[in-house]
């Protein structure tokens, strides 16, 4: 933030409050002062005329010569030296969260009627907590298909309805990173399947589905292994001639029912597998989590704020299906730009390495 000075002098003007002597801001009688909100301004008094002037702040018109008087506003405010030699008043302006710092008025404090407006600004809100409740989103959705005023009963559920079947297909739309998940279970002697059935404690009951896989080797605490492993399909699965072979898992397959389960080959042996708590051996794997359903309409949605836009976009889209039809070509290929920009957005950055080759003669 900046440091701002303002020379001030003291002469016969006219203002507000009528004749006579009044401060002058760098060379200007009755000036409007915009202070913005985490600035400092500094009042220069040196000059000889401001001797007896001392320049302060108020949230009253006039400070203390106000009727009814006001009082000296002194967050952030510091005097030094005398005003006509030394003199200086400073004003740091602190920002106040989400109202802002006060509409403030400077003045003398020895005389009526020197002063102005000091009218603080903010550059921005400082605010970034913008969270739609499923009531605002419906609304904003049903606007968009140019049906405004109150909603029927039916046409809330509607409208909610709609919502939760536009974010289960957005499960099938690729990977979300807001709903990526880290599960950790602990590897059994001798056990393919893991799922929620077999143990609610450490397996997820929110899978939609396993991106990656590692099976991990805690037993030397301070240096634990991690080993990759491979996700398989089913039909390579089902070709593996003994699914209970014990040894070190090098492999995986999902299988995407209504409560997903998950085979590891081989099956962990003694040597890979504990009982202890927390245990030694475990497999490790990111998972796509489910959107949550919506709730009442006065919750928030399990949505983060890239996806603000295409979420308001696609339920106007699905709702144009049913109330307004002749706009639903318009409002899906609304929604259709939105989505891409927003899975776009929620794509992993990654680092890009490029190995100049070198050519030797005629370029063998």
């Amino acid at each position: 933030m900046a440091t701002i000075t303002y020379k001030v002098t003291v002469a016969t003007g006219t203002n507000q409050y009528g004749t006579g002597n009044k401060y002058y801001i760098n060379g200007e009688a009755n000036v409007v002062l915009y202070l913005q909100e985490g600035n400092t301004y500094i009042f220069d008094q040196s000059d000889s005329s401001n001797d007896t002037h001392r320049l302060a702040f108020s949230t009253t018109a006039n400070g203390t010569w106000a009727t009814p008087a006001g009082t000296a506003y002194t967050t952030g405010v510091t005097t030094t030296g005398s005003p006509g030699s030394t003199g200086k008043t400073t004003i740091n302006v602190a920002p106040v969260r989400t109202t802002g710092a006060p509409l403030l008025f400077y003045y003398c404090t020895n005389h009526s009627g020197m002063g102005n407006t000091a009218q603080t600004i903010s550059p921005t809100s400082e605010v970034t907590e913008f969270n739609p409740q499923i009531d605002e989103i419906i609304e904003e959705a049903f606007e968009r298909t140019g049906m405004r005023g109150t909603r029927t009963g039916y046409q809330l559920r509607s409208a909610r309805r709609s919502l939760n079947i536009m974010f289960q297909e957005w499960g099938n739309r690729g990977v979300h990173l807001w709903k990526v998940k880290l599960a950790k279970v602990p590897l059994v002697e001798g056990q393919a399947e893991y799922n929620f059935a077999s143990d609610s404690t450490n397996f997820p009951d929110d899978i939609s589905d396993v991106l990656e896989a590692y099976y991990r080797n805690n037993s030397t605490t301070t240096a634990p292994q991690d080993i990759a492993l491979t996700k398989i399909d089913r039909s390579t699965y089902s070709q593996t001639p003994n699914k209970l072979a014990k040894g070190t898992p090098s492999q995986y397959y999902v299988e995407r029912k209504l409560n997903p389960s998950i085979f590891l080959y081989t099956t962990p042996s003694s040597s890979v597998s504990s009982t202890t708590t927390p245990s030694s051996f475990q497999f490790c794997f990111y998972y796509l989590s489910k959107i949550q359903d919506v709730g009442a309409y006065n919750n928030t949605s399990d949505v983060v704020n890239r996806f603000y836009p295409c979420m308001m976009s696609g339920l106007a889209y699905y709702l144009s299906l049913k109330y307004s039809p002749e706009m639903s070509q318009e409002l899906e290929r609304r929604y259709e730009s939105e989505l891409l920009r927003a899975l776009d957005a929620d794509n992993q950055g990654t680092s890009t390495f490029i190995s100049p080759q070198t050519f030797y003669g005629d370029g063998v």
